[in-house]
């Protein structure tokens, strides 16, 4: 049993490492390779429980590392922008994906589940592109960001009362009401406490010993995780407000640098279980609506991107960016395809599939050549101020004078 498994563990992270390098060659994002190998390697793999559970871990991991990049603090700043970027990302798609579940003859619990998998965009895909290319610092990362946390919330709230309106024969407003209510206290206690017990904090995680520093960051974002689950939120809401916590502390730079590795590793064994759970075999029936959704996906993403982008005085290049940088479906649409199936929808499943595989892809591609579409598109920069929108001084500064830096890196 232990050789099975570390000849199938040797040949799985081998397999990667050529997939990722072969990926390098061509200069494309590593995110599809391994998604690509994920169904390739379907018919091999005997047992997906060590797959999905380092694959859990994967976007744990993936989710942490991404809320160490941000501010809390500037995020609590300007929650209202954060509000109004995510009512217009709200507008822009849930309705055109429910109006085109039920256009096309998926009935009013199929066109439910098809609003949300065409409404989230994934946090995770989107994370590791904004690491692995770099755009931690760009404009449009902050919008993005922003957008991202309240897509979280909002489809944890939609799942809420989701799983009462498909699940059972009878919807239940009361247990609905309870997990929404649930989702909001955990998600306003964690805020609270990070944001007010900064020098507790601080003592707590002053510790000289690396490892012991190792065990109980991991410690606080597994239990994190955990209490996120229990609340009716994902577990990556909750390894993304651990990270938003800790960095808040002096410890930040600490964990970057111990934890990048791991992060790396896991999210990449994330990507494959995503990839393991897709059966190309289902597609043949429902590739015609996926590609259709597919063209659809990309317009109302790169529209609402747009709207959110010009609404808060970015210039039009950022705009755009923003709208390619919210392309990409992923863990949650997964999430609502496994609903489908059990809902007696396996068609629909098969079809959420084909399409995030589909977004994933474009997705990463775009933000990969955001610089030289944006560019394409746009051939003279049009300034306009971002100060008096709400944004930093220093994301101000860097948008009006770091554009060329920007283009020249990527």
């Amino acid at each position: 049993m232990h050789s099975e498994f570390l000849l199938g563990a040797g040949a799985v992270l081998g397999a990667l490492a050529l997939a990722g390098l072969l990926f390098r060659r061509l200069r494309q994002s590593l995110i599809p390779a391994f998604i690509l190998l994920g169904m390739a390697a379907r018919p091999l793999v005997q047992d997906m429980h060590m797959v999905e559970a380092l694959a859990t871990l994967g976007v744990v991991l993936l989710l942490f590392f991404m809320g160490l990049e941000f501010s809390l603090g500037a995020l609590l700043r300007n929650r209202k922008r954060i509000v109004r970027d995510g009512v217009v990302d709200v507008a822009a798609c849930l309705p055109v994906g429910f109006v085109t579940g039920l256009a096309m003859g998926w009935g009013f619990k199929g066109a439910l589940l098809l609003a949300g998998a065409f409404y989230i965009s994934s946090s995770a895909i989107i994370a590791k592109s904004v690491i692995e290319l770099q755009r931690a610092a760009d404009p449009e990362t902050e919008s993005a960001l922003g957008v991202l946390v309240f897509e979280d919330l909002f489809i944890a709230l939609f799942l809420a009362v989701l799983s009462g309106a498909v699940l059972v024969a009878e919807p239940n407003a009361a247990s609905a009401a309870w997990g929404v209510g649930k989702a909001l206290l955990f998600f306003g206690a964690v805020v609270l406490v990070a944001f007010r017990a900064r020098p507790l904090l601080n003592r707590l995680f002053d510790l000289e010993s690396d490892d012991l520093f190792i065990l109980l960051v991991g410690s606080v974002v597994l239990l994190l995780s955990w209490g996120a689950v229990a609340a009716g939120l994902s577990e990556a809401i909750g390894a993304f407000l651990a990270g938003l916590a800790l960095a808040e502390t002096d410890h930040k730079g600490r964990a970057e640098r111990l934890f990048a590795p791991l992060q790396g590793l896991f999210a990449t064994v994330f990507f494959l279980g995503f990839g393991l759970s897709i059966d190309p075999g289902t597609f043949s029936q429902v590739w015609p609506q996926a590609l259709i959704l597919t063209i659809m996906g990309v317009a109302v993403k790169v529209a609402g991107g747009w709207w959110i982008g010009q609404s808060s005085g970015m210039n039009q290049r950022s705009s755009l960016a923003l709208g390619l940088t919210l392309i990409a479906r992923g863990e949650f649409s997964i999430v609502l395809a496994g609903i489908a199936v059990a809902a007696g929808l396996p068609e629909l499943g098969a079809l959420l599939a084909l399409l995030v595989l589909a977004l994933s892809i474009v997705g990463t591609t775009a933000m990969q050549f955001s610089p030289q579409i944006t560019r394409w598109v746009f051939p003279r920069r049009q300034q306009r101020t971002l100060v008096e929108q709400g944004f930093s001084p220093e994301l101000a500064a860097f948008d009006s004078a770091g554009a060329s830096t920007r283009s020249a890196e990527h």
